[in-house]
């Protein structure tokens, strides 16, 4: 009987739990760091949350889905309410009072046009809120970032037509 392969085996086994008793040392020297939650910068929140659904309102409610356009608008005050929790200012700006003081009120507008189901209310609501969105541009410095209505679907694969 040939015991190379059993001495192979055990010696390898070995080296294995060896290594891992080794790594393990080292991971339990080394300080733990504290949890660190992710929290949004106001430039991430505006990319990715606010344009598209500042972008999906007008698509929606151009298309006459009153249902899609209500869940949008509601969508975006929601990510208003995030801001003011997570960036409630801003490079010493006050975004939470300019967020609430300048948008609040043109969203609101705009959920009574949507409510109403109201194509010409709904169009002059949403340049109000697009207009607020600016205006809170020009407040904080950053005018060179412009917000317009959308010409196109920025979202090929999302139907905004009422089914």
């Amino acid at each position: 009987m040939n015991k190379l392969p059993l001495l192979l085996s055990a010696t390898v086994a070995v080296s294995t739990v060896a290594f891992h008793q080794s790594l393990q040392m080292a991971y339990a020297e080394e300080p733990q760091k504290p949890h660190e939650s992710y929290v949004p910068g106001l430039g991430d929140f505006m990319t990715a949350y606010v344009q598209p659904h500042h972008i999906k309102i007008w698509l929606a409610g151009h298309a006459g889905n009153w249902t899609l356009a209500e869940y949008e608008a509601k969508e975006l005050r929601e990510t208003f309410e995030d801001i003011t929790v997570y960036q409630p200012e801003w490079n010493n700006f006050p975004i939470s009072q300019l967020a609430n003081s300048n948008l609040m009120p043109p969203l609101a507008e705009l959920d009574q046009a949507i409510r109403a189901k109201s194509p010409g209310d709904f169009e002059k609501a949403y340049h109000r809120v697009t207009a607020a969105c600016d205006s809170c541009h020009q407040a904080t410095s950053n005018g060179f970032i412009a917000i317009k209505t959308p010409k196109a679907s920025d979202f090929p694969d999302q139907e905004f037509q009422p089914r």
